[in-house]
């Protein structure tokens, strides 16, 4: 099958209308094994929503936090453990 350069030219069209404005209101990094991972403005402002949307939640938080942190550290193997009772700080 031949693509002229006809063809490039409309789907460059159609890629370029795909691509949207959106108000950003977070900044948001996020690092795997200390390695930073690019995150695009829509991956940053989905992450934002998650986090903050889960902080309001929680009872006894400012609902509009400035920041917020998670840190994830996988288990060696996983531990059956009790959903409700908070865990040892180490």
């Amino acid at each position: 099958m031949f693509i002229s350069f006809k063809h490039y030219n409309l789907i460059g069209d159609v890629l370029e209308e795909s691509h949207r404005v959106m108000k950003k209101s977070f900044e948001t990094e996020m690092y795997v094994d200390g390695n930073k991972l690019p995150l695009n403005n829509f991956v940053q402002e989905t992450i934002g929503n998650i986090m903050m949307s889960f902080s309001k939640t929680l009872k006894g938080l400012d609902p509009q936090p400035d920041l917020i942190e998670v840190k994830i550290r996988r288990f060696a193997k996983a531990a059956d453990v009790d959903a409700h009772v908070y865990p040892i700080e180490h």
